[in-house]
């Protein structure tokens, strides 16, 4: 499960993974405008990047995008 200031490898370039930490967890309403009672749930999360070039700088994923890209990291070795 996916928990607020854990810490994860994100491989998404497959070299130097960037250290990120979990900043929230929400869910967001993807509504169909064609048919405005069609409306999907769609979890996400937004992490911060705590090395790499991208330090500093916030993003949001799918929450099944980040699962199947971070790996959490142990919080003594880091």
């Amino acid at each position: 499960m996916i928990k607020k200031g854990n810490l994860y490898r994100y491989s998404e370039t497959g070299s130097n993974d960037p250290l990120v930490e979990v900043v929230k967890t929400w869910d967001k309403r993807d509504i169909d405008f064609e048919n405005p009672l069609s409306v999907a749930i769609v979890g996400m999360v937004t992490f911060t990047y705590l090395s790499g070039p991208n330090i500093g700088k916030t993003r949001s994923v799918l929450r099944r995008t980040f699962l199947a890209v971070a790996q959490l990291q142990n919080q003594e070795e880091v």
